[in-house]
């Protein structure tokens, strides 16, 4: 049976609905980014990066996972802590010291891409 309210009390109850709906959108959005974010840090792990290859697994081991919460967003970020600077180089190759250019081991771009598949179908899910 609906229920009646009168003209005074449809902007508190309107609020209400919106305050109750937008916290289970961050609800949501929180668990989105967390299980994206593990996922993308798990296939950088497993990842083969061509033929570089780090015999002692330094570089495999080293993914972590940071998620940053402020007022209005969520951010799932993933890299590397052992070895920061090389990401980039291996992502897009480097100038030699005696000259020509290293070649490029992509890895990253295609674990973004998969990210961003994964948390848009994610939110389209559940919201």
């Amino acid at each position: 049976m609906p229920k009646t309210i009168n003209a005074n009390e449809l902007e508190s109850v309107v609020m209400d609905m919106l305050n109750d709906y937008g916290d289970g959108c961050e609800e949501v959005l929180e668990e989105a980014v967390t299980k994206t974010a593990k996922s993308a840090q798990k296939e950088l792990r497993s990842k083969n990066t061509g033929s570089f290859t780090s015999r002692s697994g330094k570089y495999r081991k080293g993914w972590k996972t940071k998620i940053e919460k402020t007022r209005l967003s969520v951010e799932g970020v993933v890299y590397n802590a052992n070895s920061p600077g090389l990401t980039h180089l291996l992502e897009f190759g480097h100038a030699l010291q005696n000259g020509g250019r290293s070649k490029a081991y992509p890895h990253i771009a295609e674990a973004n891409d998969n990210a961003a598949e994964m948390i848009e179908k994610e939110l389209m899910e559940k919201l």
